[in-house]
């Protein structure tokens, strides 16, 4: 009998230990690890900058981080695939490395975390001249990036939950778009977050961030009622189709991509790309047919 009560003291106190920590890790922020991606020939120094970030990471209070580098033993060449993954945000650093005016070699690094929610890319960069001053500084900066994204504000919150009730009332569910999806010519894949948010992950390894709205358009007598639009800057990497000088002089000038779609189905995506084409006289804006469809 006593030692029956003895052994439920000890699970309640147990109990009492482990239930405050169990809810301060259910509180973690869940961050995805993918490395480094480099051109850099220095293949020693980029495989030790990747496993200082990741140590880095782990130390930061309030995440726990889930190492998914395609490859521990080296850096990788293109923005990685993110599609398999379930955390709130997948991080991976871009370092490339130049000279000074004084011949040493100076190290940039560009933090990059990207909200699973908005498919919106988070960065900060800093300058390093060496692989000690990567070791000491750059914790501070990858802090710099997370820092906000730890706990969302109201204000966005509240903003969020007003454009979902918005979308509602259109008919159009933007979450059920969530997925990945394919269709356009040169991308590999397309995938849509949950949020209105995603990406066009190009075959040339560019990726364009995009977004999704409810917007009720009609072009050549074809009613659509949702717009995926390109999001930041363009990249001549964002018009495969058109000569490389050609591309080039649009990334300097063109508007942000654009599609215009219907639902046709709810594994189809039907409309219109407003984007540069080729002509007989150089490139002009215009649009081509499109159509996506769920994998």
């Amino acid at each position: 009998m006593k030692n029956q009560r003895l052994r439920t003291l000890l699970l309640c106190i147990t109990l009492s230990i482990l239930s405050p920590l169990a809810a301060l890790h259910a509180e973690n922020l869940l961050v995805d690890y993918y490395g480094v991606v480099s051109a850099s020939s220095d293949t020693n120094m980029l495989k030790m900058a990747q496993d200082v970030f990741f140590t880095q990471l782990k130390s930061i209070d309030g995440i726990t981080v889930d190492d998914k580098r395609p490859d521990l033993s080296k850096a990788s060449v293109a923005v990685p695939d993110f599609a398999h993954t379930n955390a709130a945000i997948y991080f991976y650093a871009e370092v490339t490395d130049q000279k000074n005016d004084a011949g040493q070699t100076v190290w940039n690094c560009r933090f990059n975390a990207v909200t699973a929610s908005d498919g919106i890319t988070h960065s900060a960069s800093e300058n390093y001249e060496s692989y000690y001053k990567i070791l000491v500084g750059a914790k501070t900066a990858i802090e710099k990036v997370l820092s906000d994204l730890k706990s969302p504000s109201p204000e966005f919150a509240s903003a969020n939950k007003s454009n979902l009730a918005a979308d509602f009332k259109t008919g159009v569910d933007i979450e059920s778009l969530a997925g990945t999806w394919g269709g356009e010519p040169y991308a590999d894949k397309i995938i849509i977050l949950r949020g209105g948010r995603g990406f066009v992950i190009f075959k040339n390894g560019a990726t364009m961030n995009i977004k999704i709205s409810v917007k009720k358009v009609s072009i050549d007598g074809k009613n659509t009622n949702l717009e995926i639009s390109q999001v930041g800057k363009s990249n001549a990497s964002f018009f495969p189709e058109l000569p490389r000088e050609q591309a080039l002089l649009c990334a300097a000038s063109a508007p942000p991509i654009t599609w215009n779609f219907s639902l046709t189905s709810a594994d189809t995506l039907e409309g219109i790309k407003n984007t540069v084409i080729q002509t007989n006289n150089g490139t002009e804006q215009g649009t081509v047919n499109s159509s996506w469809t769920r994998r």
